[in-house]
């Protein structure tokens, strides 16, 4: 039977989901026994947020709110059923060891390391700052890289079932397959999965995009094993190459020397008489060695092996000329309007969820500050904050609700309101952290594999960074992402200059292939779509804030002299000079362009073909892009720049006359 609410007003009040869940929340973590579900809503009941008089709706939107915890916060509720006078009920309760953080006892070097971390990924990832809060109270550091890393709810998902062991049914490509999933892969801008598919032997790389929404848990424990793989795996796996004993004979001239013997899959260069170096390259996959090869446009010629050249040739000859059918252009597809409004109850709840423990270590906060810390509006913040205030425990006094309101745009903590006098609210509620979220623990995992890509041998060899993980994975599971990035070989001698806010002189080769002295103020590292870029003042130039790709560094030497070091942060592309915006048909197969270019629109064909729609900046970039793509791939418009990859590739294809 129904239990109905004894306050008529209050049933009619229209109620904000999140004021209901997270009374509903305190109410289970709070009661000192289990409750059925009449008992909870009669409880709840004399508050503001009623659960309805009908049972059916009251058992649905309480299964709904139960679900909202289990799913959203990672947080079981438990159940028993009762037994004598109430035998038979259903009753619930949440228990503290499921609900609360393990105290970490972290040292001010992990500390250091787990807040820097954080930091570096909390402007893409809301979560990191909400695990920082709750982790240790403290706000984010100032982090000399930011990562862009946009982590899909399927990573979090699948992060989950490798966490517990659980095998998996997925959909991928519209074909359903069982998978034993081990860890996921950011590589360059992409998630993978990696994991065995049923009736295989080997792990196998699946790019995330391709997994449908829909899974499910499959009964028996998962075996595959969850150590970290080495790049030559992790390339053998991506790139799908079996064959790793080719090597090719590569001669790139005094131009481009200096980036080229940087690439890890180097494995020996020989200085040649007249400036010229010979470079013996690992090839795990023909295509990559190709696109590496033109990217250096009429700087370097393979030599051997005879069927690799060969190829390559053939590759540009049918380059050379336009292709016989250039489709038209399809409209451009516009995406949907973000219209301003809430955010979905379950990241608002898990955001309140960091917020209240941490106010009663950090005090009183502007609510721009807070909201600026979490990457949020202050308008949603402040609603949000009004309806947590309002909440607590039964009888849902002023004295049985949360420790805190909000005054004048400030967060104040259980403190004084001029116009009301002292607020005497319990201490009782949220006194530890509430557990990490999925989400949050995902953040966590893609902080630290980040901070570990960036650090790389150095990372490995620090004390501080190994005890950290082996307290957040003690803490919180198994954390088993890996991050990859594109080779920057001086990407740790940059960002040690940024923290030492010393002033550097590089060598810098530009997307024009011009060679330049330069004398940079390292402000930040940004990595957008697994490539670095530096933020820096050019100081000989006097230009600010120019942005410069990592892996075209040639040399940089740390000077003596130090600068004013400030803020900065990477909002979106904008080029310097004459934009031209373009519509590029792609070939099939190169559905990675998604990943690693910023596009404007695209539309994916039927065959798998694509329109693009970008802006063009330049043009030896453009170049370089469609001659990766291969044959039938060109520009759709304007008509100037259709002639691009033609000129490009016959004067590439000299070289080897």
């Amino acid at each position: 039977m129904a239990v109905k609410a004894k306050n008529n007003k209050n049933a009619a009040r229209r109620v904000d989901p999140l004021e209901r869940v997270l009374n509903l929340f305190t109410l289970l973590h709070r009661s000192t026994h289990p409750l059925s579900r009449e008992q909870i809503v009669a409880e709840m009941a004399k508050g503001m947020t009623p659960y309805p008089e009908a049972d059916d709706a009251q058992r649905q939107l309480f299964g709904s709110d139960k679900n909202t915890i289990v799913r959203d916060l990672g947080i079981q509720v438990r159940q028993t059923v009762a037994q004598g006078d109430e035998a038979g009920q259903t009753k619930y309760w949440i228990s503290e060891e499921d609900m609360c953080v393990p105290e970490l006892d972290l040292t001010n070097d992990e500390l250091s390391v787990l807040s820097l971390a954080l930091a570096s990924i909390h402007h893409s990832v809301p979560e990191a700052s909400e695990a920082m809060m709750k982790l240790e109270g403290m706000n984010p550091q100032r982090s000399a890289v930011d990562f862009n890393v946009q982590v899909p709810l399927i990573v979090v998902r699948l992060t989950e079932m490798i966490q517990r062991r659980q095998i998996a049914h997925l959909v991928i490509n519209g074909t359903p397959v069982v998978v034993d999933p081990s860890r996921l892969l950011f590589d360059k801008g992409t998630w993978y999965l990696i994991a065995v598919v049923a009736g295989e032997k080997k792990l196998r790389a699946i790019k995330c995009s391709h997994i449908g929404p829909d899974f499910s848990i499959v009964d028996g424990e998962a075996s595959s094993t969850k150590k970290n793989l080495s790049n030559r795996e992790l390339r053998k796996l991506v790139h799908n190459v079996e064959d790793d004993d080719v090597e090719a004979q590569v001669l790139v001239d005094g131009h481009v020397a200096g980036i080229s013997w940087w690439d890890s899959r180097v494995r020996e260069t020989e200085a040649l008489p007249d400036g010229k170096l010979r470079i013996t390259v690992q090839v795990d996959d023909p295509a990559r060695l190709r696109g590496w090869v033109l990217g250096f446009g009429t700087h370097a010629v393979i030599e051997s092996p005879e069927r690799l050249r060969e190829d390559f040739v053939l590759w540009l000859e049918k380059l050379e000329q336009l292709p016989d059918f250039i489709p038209n252009a399809p409209e451009m597809p516009t995406a949907p309007t973000n219209r301003p409004g809430p955010r979905p109850l379950g990241e608002r709840l898990q955001r309140l969820l960091s917020i209240l423990p941490w106010l009663r270590l950090r005090g009183s906060i502007t609510v721009e500050e807070l909201a600026r810390m979490l990457g949020i509006s202050v308008t949603h913040l402040i609603k949000d904050l009004e309806y947590a205030s309002m909440c607590g425990v039964p009888p849902y006094t002023h004295d049985a609700l949360f420790d805190f309101s909000v005054v004048d745009g400030e967060v104040l903590f259980h403190g004084d309101v001029p116009m009301f006098g002292p607020l005497r609210r319990t201490k009782a509620l949220m006194t530890r952290a509430v557990k990490l979220t999925p989400r949050q623990a995902t953040a966590v995992g893609v902080a630290l594999a980040s901070h570990d890509a960036v650090a790389g041998d150095l990372s490995m060899r620090n004390d501080a960074v190994t005890s950290l993980r082996q307290k957040i994975e003690a803490a919180v599971g198994d954390l088993p992402i890996q991050v990859r990035l594109e080779d920057a070989p001086l990407l740790q001698e940059v960002s040690q200059a940024i923290r030492l806010a010393r002033q550097i002189q590089v060598t810098y080769v530009n997307g024009e292939e011009e060679v330049t002295k330069r004398v940079l103020n390292p402000l930040l590292i940004f990595v957008d779509r697994g490539e670095s870029y530096l933020i820096a003042d050019d100081v000989l130039s006097g230009v600010n804030e120019k942005i410069f790709r990592v892996d075209r560094l040639i040399e940089c030497l740390t000077t003596e002299n130090t600068f004013e070091p400030r803020t900065v942060e990477f909002t979106e592309w904008k080029f310097r000079g004459t934009v031209e915006p373009a519509v590029l048909y792609v070939a099939p197969g190169n559905d990675w362009l998604l990943d690693r270019i910023a596009i404007k629109a695209h539309m994916i064909n039927e065959d798998g073909s694509m329109f693009l729609w970008v802006d063009v900046a330049s043009l030896p970039w453009l170049a370089r892009l469609l001659l990766r793509c291969g044959p039938t791939s060109c520009v759709v418009s304007p008509a100037n720049l259709q002639n691009v990859v033609a000129e490009r590739a016959r004067e590439i294809r000299r070289q080897y006359a």
